[in-house]
């Protein structure tokens, strides 16, 4: 039984749906130098408060790029208040290749950093990318000046792209040097091979990564026997007397983070949909009388002509009719006929099975694949011709642009959007780490990523979705990673976090994001299976519910508040104090009573404090470990009305979630510009 957590394993099951608790990192430091060393790679390498680098690994990555997971040994490190070092070997070895080799980490008090690398192919080794990667955070970094060194020795001056660049923003990069705060200086210096960048916040990883190997180069590539690599990544940061100290954005109040409620903003809260998975049709069905109860009244789902059945259209049709809600129909063109033909068969096979269509998302099914900006592109008709075959053959019927992949290949193609009613893509978080910091860092991403899109589509309304965690086309490689074991895999379809506390907190601040970007709709996940709301009995172990009667994942709880909100107008959240901010979403309930709801969320492994000023009281549920089994078994748990909450601070655990609720006397401040009876709707 799982009612309370007793043990390591059982607090991991709520919180990450898998038995294996995150790992922790050791925090390396000298002087006002820190890094944390984890798996192998080391993380957020700061100066005082400030963070430099966001991450610096040497990895192999397989012919489909996939990383191949290392053997290390055990790290012996040497700790001094003024240095530190850390030595360990690290092994690859899958599919009958091996790559061996040696790690040292160093670093000083002023201001000096190394992490050197020496391997040998042990055997021919076929990879796309053998080296190093270097992050750089994207947070006061996007759009500033850098200074590079190319491999030539030559050097100029460059930016940080401000809006998400779509290919390589800079190439043949020796160094790299700028100015991560005021005063402070970084230099980081790559050995070893020819290294460029790119703009990861096309897969909302919020860093730049500069990386071995240009992508010109043909991959995969073949290391043969005997091959030794030797590369290096070397910072120094220096700064100014007044520079890289005091930049929080207020004093701490006790030690607690400061959550104040601002203006109500200009945009509102998205309505918010649920994705069908094709693959898991008889689940789908099983689970849609538990997402109509949530109240949600949007459904995507796709339909390839080439590859799906009449069977598929009539169980969307009885999907929407069990639900009530409308359905936006992904087609992915096969174009292999005249347009007119190929949707006008298309539009009889809708017609015969009795199936409403609320709009028609259309591209070609070739960009279903990633294409780098310079191409080559694939051949067939333009995206325009497209459009108007799909208004001719489906007339009347709103016609979405953009792609049916993630928002890299929306980046990349730049389809014309002249002949749409809208702009559709989605994203995962777990592209290139499957890490919960670094899925947690991929909310920061987002706002540049919106921003790009209207650079892309201007007004066009954006409709982001299906979006999960987990990944449900893989645009680069043969599909998506298989995850039998449950782990924390990049590119891997099933996710065991979907089952967890964590992903509600995710997808509370994947809406909450998008949201305040003026999102026309954001469509999450799917209704069961490995993305899934309801629990349905699956091909792949649930550790818990495989054993006990449950009808939901915590993220029910998420998209039954978040699908009742849409067009509530949006209140501004405001975080001062120490440490990582939670999740924010508040917005003013549709109810004419002034009745505003606040729903928090933490990401981290460690509790966050809170102190919510102006707010005297309300109502308050909360999420956490222990309230996982009963949370799980009843769909309406969240729902209630709570406990009565006092003016005093509020404790998030680890990955919990917290709903409040409060009306206008409650506020010691009225929030400015928030009416008593907002419009609802789109």
């Amino acid at each position: 039984m799982f009612d309370r957590p007793s043990s390591t394993s059982h607090h991991a099951i709520a919180c990450y749906g898998t038995a294996h608790p995150p790992s922790r990192p050791r925090v390396l430091r000298a002087g006002p130098l820190s890094a944390e060393l984890e798996d192998g790679a080391v993380r957020a390498i700061r100066w005082h408060d400030v963070e430099i680098l966001r991450g610096v690994a040497f990895l192999v990555r397989d012919a489909h790029w996939g990383t191949h997971s290392a053997q290390l040994s055990a790290p012996e490190v040497t700790e001094a208040p003024d240095r530190f070092e850390a030595r360990f070997q690290g092994l690859v070895e899958a599919d009958g290749q091996r790559f061996r080799y040696d790690v040292r980490i160093g670093g000083s008090a002023d201001g000096e950093f190394v992490f050197e690398a020496a391997g040998t192919a042990e055997t021919d080794v076929v990879t796309c990318r053998t080296g190093f990667v270097v992050l750089h955070p994207i947070e006061g970094v996007a759009g500033r000046p850098v200074r590079i060194g190319h491999a030539d020795g030559s050097e100029e001056d460059g930016c940080f792209p401000a809006l998400v660049s779509p290919g390589q923003p800079i190439f043949s990069i020796r160094s790299l040097a700028h100015e991560p705060a005021p005063g402070l200086r970084a230099l980081c210096r790559l050995d070893g091979d020819v290294f460029e960048m790119e703009d990861q916040r096309n897969w909302t990883d919020a860093s730049f990564k500069t990386y071995v190997r240009p992508l010109a180069l043909p991959t995969p590539y073949v290391l043969a026997a005997g091959t030794r690599l030797e590369q290096a990544v070397r910072l120094t940061v220096s700064e100014e007397a007044t520079g890289g100290r005091g930049l929080s954005a207020a004093e701490p109040l006790n030690g607690l983070l400061r959550l104040s409620l601002g203006e109500a903003l200009k945009a509102r809260m998205p309505q918010v949909g649920v994705g069908i998975d094709t693959l898991r049709l008889p689940a789908q069905e099983a689970g849609a009388p538990l997402i109509r109860d949530a109240g949600v009244r949007l459904l995507v789902g796709r339909f390839d002509p080439l590859t799906s059945g009449d069977e598929t259209l009539a169980a969307f049709a009885r999907l929407v009719e069990a639900t009530g809600a409308d359905l936006l129909l992904e087609l992915p063109l096969p174009c292999r006929e005249a347009l007119d033909a190929e949707l006008g068969e298309v539009a009889a096979r809708i017609d015969a099975a009795r199936l409403p269509v609320a709009g028609l998302t259309v591209a070609p099914a070739a960009y279903l694949r990633s294409y780098q900006p310079s191409g080559p592109w694939p051949d067939g008709p333009s995206f325009t011709d497209i459009y108007r075959a799909a208004r001719h053959a489906f007339p009347g019927l709103p016609v979405g642009g953009g792609v049916h992949a993630y928002f890299p290949e929306l980046n990349r193609a730049r389809p014309p959007v002249e002949g749409c009613d809208y702009v559709s893509f989605c994203t995962s978080p777990i592209v290139h780490a499957a890490d919960e910091r670094s899925i947690a860092e991929s909310l920061g991403a987002l706002p540049a990523v919106m921003e790009t899109a209207r650079s892309i589509c201007g007004s066009l309304p954006l409709r982001i979705g299906p979006s999960a965690i987990g990944m449900r086309d893989n645009p680069y490689g043969r599909g998506p990673v298989d995850n039998p074991g449950n782990g924390r895999i990049p590119m891997a379809r099933m996710d065991p976090r979907q089952r967890g506390l964590f992903a509600a907190g995710w997808y509370l601040g994947y809406v909450a994001e998008l949201a305040r970007q003026d999102a026309a709709s954001v469509t999450l996940g799917a209704i069961a299976g490995e993305f899934g709301f309801v629990h349905q009995p699956g091909e792949w172990p649930q550790p818990w519910f495989d054993q006990e009667p449950a009808a939901i994942y915590p993220a029910y709880h998420i998209i039954r508040a978040l699908a009742s909100a849409g067009g509530a107008p949006l209140v501004e959240c405001r975080f001062a104090g120490p440490g990582a901010a939670p999740v924010a979403l508040a917005w003013q309930r549709p109810d004419g009573q002034g009745t505003f709801e606040l729903w928090l969320a933490n990401l981290t492994a460690d509790p966050i404090r809170i102190d919510i000023a102006g707010v005297r009281g309300g109502r308050l549920h909360r999420l956490t470990g222990h309230d996982f089994a009963d949370a799980c078994r009843a769909p309406q748990w969240m729902a209630g009305e709570g406990e009565v909450w006092p003016p005093s601070e509020l404790e998030l655990p680890a990955c919990s979630v917290a709903r409040m609720v409060f009306d206008h006397r409650s506020l010691t401040n009225p929030v400015a510009g928030a009416g008593r009876a907002p419009q609802v709707g789109m």
